[in-house]
């Protein structure tokens, strides 16, 4: 893997995962839809063995984290999740994903 789109995606990543800790506590209150989304969505990364980091083709040394990472992203939604793969498509290139990516 291109060791500068691996800083990218992982840069990608830190800023969501912030940006997504700061809403978990808003206003002195917790918000528990996002930590029942994470909930949800890690008992599904290791049910499924899905791991973002292993399907863009990263070898990882602490797969675990691969899929925590994995469900943060897909605890966001799949808007997240969209915005987060165009991002790394724009980065990286749509024909390195053999297909035309067009907004």
């Amino acid at each position: 893997m291109n060791d500068f789109f691996l800083l990218i995606m992982v840069a990608l990543l830190i800023e969501g995962i912030i940006s997504y800790g700061g809403q978990v506590y808003k206003n002195k209150k917790i918000q528990w839809q996002i930590i029942a989304a994470f909930i949800i969505a890690l008992i599904f990364c290791y049910n499924a063995d899905i791991n973002f980091f292993a399907i863009l083709g990263m070898i990882e040394k602490y797969p675990d984290v691969g899929k925590v990472a994995t469900s943060i992203i897909m605890s966001r939604g799949s808007n997240y999740l969209f915005e987060f793969y165009h991002q790394l498509t724009s980065w990286r290139g749509p024909s390195d994903y053999g297909g035309n990516y067009e907004q």
